[in-house]
């Protein structure tokens, strides 16, 4: 029933008597907002389902089918899964790979472990040429992604192959996570060690106390007597097969063969180096090179954004409604009390 004298207008309902006589439930049918109450209620309850399962969607289609940089050993991502880039510059290591999942910090932290044997003639060219492949491993893009997750066991023995005379350490130099596992070491190191083992031994025979740090340097033949072991030494999963091939993943033979189908163009290089701007005021020095993020956190984000927007929306419409009752429920009230 509509209210005569109310401005703006009011309606208002005669409480109906139920079959026994007594009173019905007004809460229905005496308030006109209650149903549209229940369903802004029943939209907010449902909203947050939404959004999770969006997000898990999301996820798991990152996960799935994206091809983006994982974070392997020797490639760690200060970034969410980012996708792999055309290289803007040469590198000063592992230029053979044009489209990489490595940044200037990761080749630089390469191009430092391979310095010792690279300057010293005694080293096996052929052993650092190797060793130089297998440790620009993680700038392979295939690698980055996913698609070769493990080493061929062929590239193992050709790698131990190369160079079992050769020295070693390891134990990292610091603990960074771009310093590989697996270090080569100069001959003057080495040598200079085993003069140091050799003085120890000869104090210990003598009744001596000689103190010397630990021998980090070792001939790889001493430590590891296959290719396999050297992998694993290394941080490398070695391929079960012996084609190399386990199920549908390929495995990484030292070559530079790859596909570039899934690489994206390097971002602007202000963006660049405004996120190296950026690490630097956070402390984090200037040589760490930041990913961008991925475009799923983004449409993640969106959808989100999106989520808490209609989540907003839907509360103030139904604290609205819930006003507007109360003011329903004032009235009526008010005019009962005038009946009476």
């Amino acid at each position: 029933v509509r209210h005569p004298f109310s401005n703006p207008p009011l309606f208002f309902c005669i409480q109906p008597l139920g079959v026994n006589g007594s009173l019905t439930d007004t809460k229905s049918v005496c308030n006109p907002f209650y149903h549209l109450q229940s369903a802004h209620q029943a939209e907010n309850r449902m909203l947050l389902p939404v959004i999770l399962y969006t997000w898990a969607c999301a996820a798991w289609a990152e996960s799935s089918t994206s091809l983006t940089c994982k974070p392997l050993v020797g490639l760690p991502l200060s970034q969410p899964y980012p996708p792999a880039y055309f290289q803007s510059i040469r590198l000063p290591a592992c230029s053979q790979y044009t489209c990489s999942c490595c940044n200037l910090t990761h080749v630089l932290a390469i191009h430092r472990a391979l310095s010792a044997a690279r300057e010293d003639p005694a080293f096996s060219r052929k052993c650092l040429a190797w060793q130089t492949r297998m440790s620009c491993r993680v700038c392979d893009p295939e690698v980055g992604v996913g698609l070769k997750p493990r080493v061929c066991r062929s590239a193992c023995d050709q790698w131990w192959a190369a160079c079992r005379d050769e020295y070693f350490t390891f134990e990292a130099p610091s603990l960074s996570a771009f310093d590989p596992q697996l270090l080569p070491c100069s001959a003057a190191r080495a040598d200079a060690q085993v003069s140091a083992a050799a003085g120890v031994a000869a104090a210990a025979a003598a009744g001596g106390a000689l103190a010397v740090g630990p021998l980090l340097c070792s001939r790889l033949r001493d430590v590891v007597r296959d290719g396999e072991g050297l992998c694993r030494e290394a941080g490398y999963e070695v391929s079960a097969g012996a084609d190399g091939l386990v199920g549908d993943e390929s495995c990484f033979d030292g070559s530079a063969t790859y596909s570039t189908d899934f690489c994206k163009r390097a971002p602007p290089a202000a963006q660049r180096s405004g996120a190296r701007r950026q690490a630097q005021r956070r402390g984090k020095g200037g040589t760490e090179e930041l990913e961008p993020l991925s475009p799923a956190v983004y449409f993640v984000a969106g959808v989100v954004l999106l989520g808490l927007a209609w989540l907003t929306f839907t509360t103030r419409l139904g604290a609205r409604a819930d006003d507007v009752a109360a003011m329903q429920r004032l009235h009526y009230r008010q005019l009962q009390r005038r009946d009476d």
